[in-house]
């Protein structure tokens, strides 16, 4: 068992033939594609573990979360939003990536791939119209006010919740102490094991009424 499936049996999920050789795919086009476009600061099996898997921790949350569409903000490579939405066929993507080079490597990935449930928008998240359940990233900023305010726009007014992916707790916990008072603001920090990987991650899982 190579160490993808191994990751994907520790987390508990379940993914068939298909899934698996999508996401073995996935790896390859990143790897073939990054000396070129740096998408990411790693590779082989530590590709797998820091960025396959650490997207992978977020699909049972998803899976509670039950969105028919999701933001993915600061998509660069496809994390988490292409991993997520290869275990998650029935969950609409939307990469939200403002760099030209990121979102021609993402429209190949899709079609490559062929997911039919992710589609790419090259723009930067304070100019996005539409109106999410659920927006994610990973990686792409700390919680400040003025992100706040951008993410209270793109997000459902009735059911609006951010699924961020971060590292260790005492900086997760700065970055919310600075952020202004809310009482329509729900929070909880959950801790994720991700397999093979000794540091901190979290899940911060944030429901704006």
């Amino acid at each position: 068992m190579g160490i993808l499936e191994n990751g994907l049996a520790r987390m508990g999920l379940t993914a068939d033939s298909e899934r698996i050789a999508l996401l073995e795919r996935y790896i390859e086009e990143i790897e073939l594609w990054n000396p070129r476009y740096g998408l990411v600061n790693a590779e082989g099996d530590d590709l797998v573990v820091r960025h396959i898997l650490d997207s992978l921790a977020g699909v049972k949350t998803m899976q509670g979360l039950a969105p028919a569409v999701v933001a993915d903000i600061g998509s660069g490579a496809g994390l988490p939003g292409i991993p997520l939405a290869i275990m998650l066929p029935h969950i609409r993507f939307h990469l939200v990536e403002r760099s030209g080079k990121r979102t021609g490597f993402l429209r190949n990935i899709i079609l490559t791939l062929g997911l039919t449930n992710v589609s790419v928008i090259e723009e930067t998240m304070e100019k996005l119209t539409d109106h999410y359940e659920v927006v994610t990233f990973r990686g792409f900023s700390p919680f400040q006010n003025d992100l706040m305010k951008h993410l209270r726009k793109i997000l459902c007014e009735e059911k609006g919740t951010v699924l961020a992916y971060k590292g260790r707790k005492e900086l997760i916990e700065e970055e919310l102490a600075s952020l202004e008072d809310d009482a329509l603001r729900d929070t909880s920090i959950v801790d994720v094991d991700v397999p093979f990987l000794d540091e901190e991650r979290h899940l911060v899982i944030m429901h704006l009424q």
